[in-house]
């Protein structure tokens, strides 16, 4: 007989500091890029938002998270009482996945929330042509001219929601396929008092550093959707070129691999 992964979220300060009646939640767990980890650090960083709760399981891996000297565990939550961010820096199992949302879901009704917005990074294909053809973890078309396209996504068919997105710049997404929390929270979230969306921003991997720019496409349709969040992402974005410089710093005084090798990596990438 299999167990059922059950977490426990537990309140770390007083209902009138914690998210309350009216407030949107934002999940971020590890993806493509790892722009939602960026993405969410950011978020946490610029408001300024404290420590608000924390999820306890038997079945959670014994890691500590130690930040600026805290000691934070694995899955925490951070907000304000018109903000509640789930976060964790390592992906959970499926089975995690699944308790995870529904403890999610479950205390955000609790809450009295009124959305829930999961981020998530893919990794696109292209579109058009012969690579159109999807290939191993492609969930989106992205072209070249939108490189850090954000797409959205809904729990329920309601115009009236949809319609509050637009401000956002959200391409509605219309065939794809989303995994861990964010397609368990949409799931679950069928028919639920309170909807869920995600957003999901094309990111790349090829260089095996976070996105810093898709980290910041997703805070900017958060930010377009909810203007009383107001972050800059300006110095988000000047980190992501200052890497993309060191990177190619980095290439030119390094000599390549051959050209023959499968490994090598290709010059354009860094361009």
């Amino acid at each position: 007989m299999v167990s059922l992964v059950e977490y426990t979220w537990r309140d770390e300060v007083p209902p009138a500091e914690s998210f309350g009646s009216g407030s949107v939640v934002v999940s971020a767990f590890p993806s493509a890029g790892l722009a939602t980890i960026v993405a969410a650090h950011y978020i946490i960083r610029a408001l300024k938002l404290p420590r608000i709760g924390r999820f306890d399981s038997p079945d959670v891996s014994p890691i500590a998270v130690v930040q600026g000297g805290s000691v934070n565990p694995m899955v925490r939550a951070y907000g304000r009482p018109d903000l509640g961010l789930v976060l964790s820096e390592f992906p959970p199992t499926p089975s995690q996945a699944n308790a995870l949302a529904r403890t999610i879901l479950e205390n955000a009704e609790r809450h009295r929330a009124r959305l829930i917005v999961c981020l998530e990074g893919v990794v696109p294909h292209p579109v058009g042509g012969e690579e159109e053809e999807e290939g191993e973890g492609a969930v989106v078309g992205v072209d070249d001219e939108h490189p850090e396209q954000v797409w959205v996504v809904f729990s329920r068919n309601d115009p009236a929601l949809v319609r509050s997105f637009e401000p956002s710049g959200a391409r509605l997404l219309e065939d794809g396929v989303i995994g861990g929390v964010s397609g368990a929270l949409l799931v679950q979230g069928i028919g639920r008092n309170i909807p869920v969306a995600v957003f999901l921003v094309s990111a790349r991997v090829a260089e095996g550093l976070p996105d810093h720019r898709a980290g910041a496409a997703l805070i900017e349709a958060l930010d377009r959707l909810l203007p009383e969040i107001q972050i800059d992402t300006k110095p988000l974005r000047a980190q992501a070129e200052q890497i993309e410089k060191a990177l190619r710093a980095a290439m030119k005084s390094h000599p390549q691999p051959s050209q023959e090798s499968p490994t090598a990596p290709s010059q354009e990438m860094y361009r």
